[in-house]
């Protein structure tokens, strides 16, 4: 009886048509690649913190042939992300003190409103950390279009108080009505902007699951700001506003004065045109609205923009029958 050979038994991996190489200084070298994935809801720069501490030691454990290299770092992209998005934040609030500042020309009555948005952003962290919310991309996306919600109603109470203060009436007494007047509007207001993001809340899918956090922050930042519009504005409008009467005034206040003069005739002017011209106003509306929703069904659709994670991969692929030392080579 004659034997044939069948098979060739090896101890050896389960796979060893599985090659990597590393190019350090030049020099490509054989390596072994080893991916390490961080669970569902664990903090990716944590979870890469922790190994770039470890690393030492692994070092010092490994045969002095063998180097350590780090092949690719998802952290880095995220740290610069964040980073942007913290600066975009300050430069957001930071333009938004300004505007304040060019209309109304009165340090004292900028701070009132600008006051505002600190408090809100703190009544806000402390919701997302009691709600278990991390500070991330979305998160600080919806810290920065909360900014200029958070000043509207502040701005709003301001503006109604100081009209009571030009009739000649005390900063307190001021205060007081001008807050009672006001305060179901801002209230209007208020509701009337978290609704919009109602929607997105109860989103369903993996967008609505993405941007949950982003609807929550944003409408937490809008309610507390329409507190502090009750409450803290009127306060300190009592408090360090002045009586306009006994203000002084310089040549920057006058010259600023004159400009929103002109673009407050500017206003009546288009204003009036528009009024006396209402059918050719409301065909424009008409025609402006078709030709959105045209452009709206011709724009490309996608569910995420493009992302540049920092990394570019190429995938090459052999002829069929070629073998692993051909690829290799």
């Amino acid at each position: 009886m004659r034997l044939s050979e069948i098979a060739t038994v090896s101890d050896s991996v389960e796979n060893d048509k599985v090659a990597a190489w590393y190019n350090s200084k030049g020099t490509s070298t054989r390596a072994i690649v080893m991916a390490i994935e961080r669970q569902p809801g664990t903090n990716t720069i944590e979870v890469v913190d922790r190994i770039r501490a470890q690393i030492p030691a692994f070092r010092i454990q490994l045969p002095g042939a063998v180097d350590l290299h780090v092949l690719f770092d998802r952290s880095q992209t995220i740290r610069e992300s964040m980073a942007d998005v913290k600066f975009t934040l300050l430069l957001t609030i930071a333009l938004v003190i300004l505007v304040i500042f060019l209309f109304l020309r009165k340090l004292s009555a900028t701070i009132i409103p600008a006051l505002a948005l600190p408090i809100s952003l703190i009544g806000t962290f402390a919701a997302m950390y009691a709600f278990g919310f991390s500070i991330n991309n979305i998160t600080l996306m919806a810290l920065t279009l909360s900014v200029g919600f958070v000043v509207d109603d502040a701005i709003v109470m301001l503006e109604n108080i100081v009209r009571h203060m030009e009739q000649g009436e005390s900063p307190r007494a001021a205060s007081l009505r001008g807050a009672r007047e006001i305060g179901f509007t801002i209230v209007s207001m208020t509701v009337s902007l978290v609704a919009v993001f109602i929607p997105v809340l109860f989103m369903a899918g993996m967008l609505g699951r993405m941007l949950h956090e982003f609807a929550v922050t944003i409408t937490v930042a809008i309610l507390i700001s329409g507190i502090v519009s009750l409450t803290l504005t009127p306060m300190l409008c009592s408090r360090f506003l002045r009586s306009p009467k006994a203000e002084r005034h310089g040549r920057l206040y006058e010259m600023m004065e004159g400009f929103f003069n002109g673009w407050l005739h500017l206003y009546e002017n288009s204003l009036s045109w528009v009024l006396n011209h209402r059918r050719a106003t409301l065909l424009f509306t008409v025609i402006s609205t078709f030709f959105a929703v045209w452009l709206f069904t011709r724009m490309p659709l996608g569910l995420l923009p493009s992302d540049d994670i920092g990394a570019i991969r190429g995938m090459s692929e052999g002829a069929q029958g070629v073998s692993f030392e051909e690829m290799k080579r």
